[in-house]
Formats: C-alpha cells, sequence, structure tokens
C-alpha cells in the first residue's frame, strides 16, 4: 500500500476503546486548552474580522460559533473558532509539526458534530486523536525542512489533520478518507513570513474551513488523487522537493508510540510564540531563585537555534500582538513581573519607556550548536545568561522538551482549570464558562457534544 493509504487505513480502523488511557486524557486536554484559548481570543480585531466574513458567505445553520449567539453552517464557524483560538497565540503546541494542532483539527470536528448531532464526546474524542496523529505523522516524514523553508506548518499541515477528523466522524471508508486527503492537500498553504499579523489566526481558521469542505465535498461523492502525499507532483514533492522527505517515516511508528505522549503534547503556560518558551522559563527560575531585580541587571543574553530570530523578530513590537513574537519583549516581561501573562501584552506595554529601556538589556543570539534542521526541536535547547551590575553571572540551560507545559514537565486538569479560567476573565458569563469547563472535564462522558456550546451562548 501507498503512504496515503496506510495514514488513511489508520485513521478508518482506529478505534476509541483501543485508544490507550494516556493519549486519551492528552486529547482531552488539547481540547480543553483549545476552547479556553478561544474564549481569550473571541474579542480580537482580527477575529471579528473573519466572524464577519463567515456569517456574510455563510448560510445560518446548526453549528456554533463559541462564545457568541451566532450558528453557521460547519464551515464558517469552523473558520470564526479556529481563528479565536489562535489569535493570541496561546493554545497547545506539536513538536513535531513545529506549530498548532489541536483548534483547527478540534473546530473542524466539533462543527461537523454539531451539524450532525448525536455526536458522544468520545466519537469526538477519538476523530480529535486521529486527525491530530495522522497531521502528525505527515510532519514527520516532511521534517523540519518544511517549516525551515519558510512554510507555516501550523497552516499547512493542519488542512489533513482538520479533514481527516471530520471523515472520521463521517464514517469514511479508506478510499473515502484518501480523498479527503486528497482535497484537503489541494487547499494546504500559509507562509511564516505572516507570523505576527493577521494572517496568522486566519491560516488556522482557513485549515479548520477547509477540512470541513474537503469533508462535506468527499462525503457527496467528491474524488481527488488517492496517493496525493507520494505520488510525483504530489504534496510532498511540490511543497518540500525531491528528496527533502521520507514517505517511511510517515508511518513507520504511527500511534507506536502516539505522538500525542511522545514527543507529546505542549500545553502553554506563557501567552507568546513557544519558540521563546524556554527562555522564559530560564529567566524566571534565575530571577526567582537569585531574587534579581531589573535594576541589578547589566544584559541579558538568550542563546537560540538559527530558526528562532526568522519568527522571534520583532526586536521593537509596535503592538502588543507583535510583542509575542518579540524575545527582547517577553524576556523584560519575564524579569519586571516576575511572570508572563495574556494582561502584559497590549499596545500600551510595548511602548512604554521603562519596558523599552529594559528590552535595550535583552541580546538574542544564535548558539553556536544550534545550526541545521537536525538540532531543531527535539534537539534543541536555550542557554540564558543573567550579567549583573556586580560582575556575577547566573546562567541556565533549558531543554525544548523540559519546558514547562511539555512532556517532561506536564500540566494537570487542575493547572488547565486555572489557564481556562484566565482565559475567559473578560467573558461575560463567567458561569457559563465555568460550567463549559466542568462539561469539558468529563468530555468522554458527554451523550451529544452540543451541550458544549449551550452555556457560552453570549
Amino acid at each position: 500500500m501507498g503512504t496515503t493509504r496506510n495514514l488513511a487505513q489508520f485513521a478508518v480502523d482506529t478505534r476509541y476503546a483501543a485508544i490507550p488511557a494516556a493519549v486519551r486524557e492528552r486529547g482531552k486536554h488539547a481540547i480543553v486548552d483549545a476552547i479556553g484559548t478561544l474564549l481569550a481570543g473571541i474579542d480580537e480585531e482580527s477575529v471579528r474580522q473573519v466572524r464577519k466574513l463567515a456569517e456574510r458567505e455563510t448560510r445560518a445553520g446548526q453549528a456554533s460559533v463559541l462564545g457568541t449567539p451566532l450558528r453557521l453552517a460547519a464551515s464558517g464557524a469552523a473558520m470564526a473558532n479556529g481563528a479565536a483560538a489562535h489569535a493570541l497565540d496561546y493554545d497547545s503546541i506539536s513538536l513535531t509539526v513545529s506549530g498548532f494542532i489541536a483548534s483547527p483539527v478540534l473546530f473542524a470536528a466539533l462543527a461537523v458534530a454539531e451539524e450532525e448531532g448525536g455526536v458522544s464526546g468520545e466519537r469526538l474524542l477519538e476523530a480529535f486523536i486521529v486527525g491530530w496523529e495522522v497531521e502528525a505523522a505527515i510532519a514527520r516524514g516532511l521534517g523540519v525542512h518544511h517549516y525551515a523553508k519558510g512554510w507555516h506548518s501550523t497552516s499547512t499541515l493542519a488542512h489533513f489533520g482538520a479533514a481527516v477528523a471530520v471523515g472520521k466522524l463521517l464514517g469514511f471508508n479508506t478510499l473515502q478518507m484518501q480523498y479527503a486527503i486528497g482535497t484537503a492537500a489541494a487547499e494546504a498553504s500559509g507562509m511564516r513570513t505572516m507570523i505576527g499579523n493577521m494572517l496568522n489566526p486566519f491560516h488556522l481558521g482557513k485549515a479548520a474551513r477547509n477540512g470541513v469542505v474537503a469533508g462535506r465535498l468527499v462525503q457527496a461523492g467528491f474524488t481527488a488523487n488517492p496517493d496525493v502525499l507520494e505520488v510525483g507532483w504530489g504534496f510532498c514533492e511540490v511543497f518540500n522537493g525531491a528528496g527533502n522527505f521520507d514517505l517511511a517515516a510517515m508511518t513507520a511508528s504511527i500511534g507506536a508510540p502516539y505522538d500525542l505522549v511522545d514527543p507529546g503534547l505542549v500545553i502553554k503556560v506563557y501567552p507568546c510564540c513557544g519558540l521563546v518558551h524556554s527562555a522564559l522559563d530560564g529567566v524566571l527560575d534565575l530571577v526567582t531563585r537569585n531574587d534579581v531585580r531589573p535594576n541589578q541587571v547589566k544584559q541579558m543574553t538568550i542563546a537560540v537555534h538559527e530558526l528562532v530570530p526568522k519568527t522571534m523578530r520583532f526586536d521593537q513590537p509596535a503592538t502588543g500582538y507583535e510583542a509575542k513574537f518579540s524575545t527582547p519583549f517577553c524576556v523584560a516581561t519575564a524579569l519586571s513581573e516576575r511572570s508572563v501573562r495574556l494582561s502584559h501584552f497590549t499596545d500600551e506595554r510595548a511602548r512604554d519607556p521603562a519596558q523599552v529601556s529594559l528590552m535595550g538589556k535583552v541580546r538574542m543570539v544564535v548558539h553556536p550548536e544550534l545550526h541545521g534542521n537536525d538540532t531543531f526541536l527535539l534537539k534543541e535547547f536555550t542557554d540564558v545568561e543573567i550579567e549583573l551590575t556586580d560582575g556575577r553571572k547566573l546562567s541556565q540551560r533549558v531543554p525544548r522538551i523540559g519546558n514547562r507545559g511539555s512532556r517532561d514537565r506536564p500540566v494537570t486538569l487542575a493547572d488547565l482549570e486555572g489557564k481556562f479560567m484566565d482565559c475567559a476573565s473578560s467573558f461575560p458569563d463567567a458561569a457559563g464558562a465555568r460550567q463549559t469547563f466542568d462539561k469539558l472535564a468529563r468530555l468522554e462522558g458527554l451523550v451529544d457534544v452540543g451541550q458544549i456550546s449551550v452555556s457560552l451562548q453570549k
């Protein structure tokens, strides 16, 4: 069998009961986290614009635009919800994809589940996990080259995860799932140069939308190239270039182990780009342990992988959103506030003279050992050095896989509850947000996932 067929077969054959409990738990955590971050992002201007577009171009339907009274056709709801969840760059990460899986996959599947009606929490979780695993498998075969080349893998690869999750909910057979993967490939796009502006959340929204479109087209009898990953002029060759991908790696270990547990889901504990999280862990550990005050600091040096500066590119951010992709801003905030929270990323703070002055003490450099694709992500680390005015130097190395919220330092459901309610702090119905969290905490027991949206109809 070919690669596309093997992945499609995995998706079709996988059943909830056979998925290890630890994988199901991590999948549920990812879902809880995505809906929490959606509540934090629904009032962002980029999300407002995407929502207006979805409302104009999509008929009324059964799928909820969460946090609003709107109900649209699944494709429109998926686009609006996916964009909202990523609007503040606070949703969970996949190290394999070098980006985000949960939000586009979840909101494509949830919208279709509401449209179909009567979909249980177990079925939603099953579809979500299958979508995650197939997307991660494709990413393994593409390698870091896909991301390093400039593709926003969060967007390009999310089309596959979303389409597969939808196909799973709709009960596709293997050939139909191959067609869904092929249709998703035809829509896949997204460039890293758009990170830091409104296209970033739209990338996730349109991936969720296109996953729904792929599923509905195939359900209606649509066909596509069933071997789209491996065929000449197929996805891998066109996006990565001949010789820059490994088809065998896509199927060699799918489900053994599940990607959700190894290298594992990364729940963000800081509301900014994940490429700076290791640095923030190191800075916070050092300043807390040594009681360092801003006026004691002469210079802070953050040594990173060569791929990091191209994304963390705003040395002097003009907005709170650009600040999420600014190493000087994030590190200076960790030093002065001893925390990095949603409330810190404002336009006013980005331009505040005291903040700008402190940012001037932060220097980002490329570590001499962190060149090349083979040292990115799983083998990556960040070295933090704080030079004090009294001549002392404090330093710490933080491996990426050891970030707070990652496999080696995972968050619990109780931790997620705190993050969820913090994300919901500006949502006008605090009781509704609490009810939603409680439902998600027992997701596998829900008879109908349509119950999730009821308490979020603002």
